[in-house]
């Protein structure tokens, strides 16, 4: 009798399929339990802070991927396809409600404070906080370029495909955001 994969094991596309397939509790609990905090930590970037707007984005791209799962075909990445649904999923939210400007944002980043002086500890907060308010500044095609490809640690090619852009809109999204991260840190410093 041959004994069932162990369904941690299984790659994120093969989870999907299951959950496509009509067998949703446990592989749909795994896939969320791997994705939900980075998906919830993309969609408060791309909220500016506001972290009611990201749980409700980060919820409905799960309810979205749940309610069309029968069509799900693995032609890239689970966590592209992912990405690619939470992007439109905020573009719509978007297109019916004013983007709000919120000041508050969710930490993103721990800091493990008990090994650092107190100056040091608030030395780094300074400097989290800058590139916090840098990101923030940035327009939201941009930041979104950024957030995906430093905190989500996609590829260029995963990115283009997630916001279905091309891979030189990509690149040039990216460089004009790099530019404009290192003017507005520059300037913070002077």
């Amino acid at each position: 009798m041959t004994q069932a994969p162990d369904i941690r094991q299984l790659p994120d596309e093969d989870l999907m399929l299951l959950v496509a397939n009509g067998v949703i509790e446990h592989p749909a609990t795994e896939l969320f339990r791997r994705h939900n905090r980075a998906l919830y930590n993309f969609m408060a970037w791309m909220c500016q802070g506001n972290s009611h707007e990201a749980e409700d984005v980060t919820q409905k791209t799960w309810i979205k991927i749940m309610s069309k799962s029968a069509a799900y075909q693995p032609s890239a990445a689970f966590r592209t396809y992912l990405y690619h649904i939470a992007h439109n999923t905020w573009l719509d939210g978007r297109t019916q409600h004013f983007e709000t400007q919120r000041e508050t944002l969710d930490e993103t980043a721990e800091i493990a404070s008990e090994a650092l002086s107190p100056e040091t500890e608030w030395q780094l907060k300074q400097n989290l906080q800058l590139v916090r308010q840098a990101l923030m500044q940035l327009p939201s095609v941009q930041r979104e370029v950024i957030v995906l490809r430093f905190f989500n640690e996609m590829s260029l090619e995963e990115i283009a495909l997630a916001i279905g852009e091309g891979f030189e809109t990509v690149k040039s999204r990216l460089r004009y955001a790099y530019s404009k991260l290192r003017r507005e840190l520059e300037s913070s410093h002077a």
